[in-house]
């Protein structure tokens, strides 16, 4: 199954965005509802009212998270999908490279690669950006 790819540059620190995607209190500024994040490894978290929920597996702050990505409206059979996210400095702010594999099938996939952009990365792109 293929995977979805996105960069983006986003003119804010990188630790800026490290918070945007890991603090509840950021992420529900951006994201506009409540969310849940318990962020260790093996710490859980739940996004879109409670529709997407996963397990974080990767932390390496400010530059590196990973974790599982579930739907509510996936059946129980369907393996959890992975969601990897790059964060580097550059001269303009930070390079965001996002990752998400692991789809049960194509239709998931393009699915989600619209809604990184329409639901998360343009989002926190400009809340990052008005409030740096």
């Amino acid at each position: 199954m293929s995977k979805v790819a996105k960069k983006v540059t986003i003119a804010a620190p990188v630790q800026k965005v490290w918070t945007a995607l890991t603090s509840p209190k950021a992420i529900e500024a951006w994201m506009g509802g409540p969310v849940r994040v318990s962020l260790k490894v093996g710490g859980k978290y739940a996004f879109f009212g409670g529709e997407t929920t996963g397990e974080f597996i990767r932390i390496e702050k400010p530059n590196t998270l990973e974790y599982t990505w579930r739907q509510a409206s996936w059946p129980s059979e369907w393996a959890d999908s992975r969601v990897h996210w790059e964060l580097n400095p550059t001269r303009k702010g930070t390079q965001v490279r996002l990752t998400h594999d692991k789809f049960p099938n194509t239709e998931e996939r393009d699915s989600h690669d619209e809604g990184w952009d329409a639901y998360w990365l343009k989002p926190m792109k400009e809340w990052l950006e008005a409030n740096v």
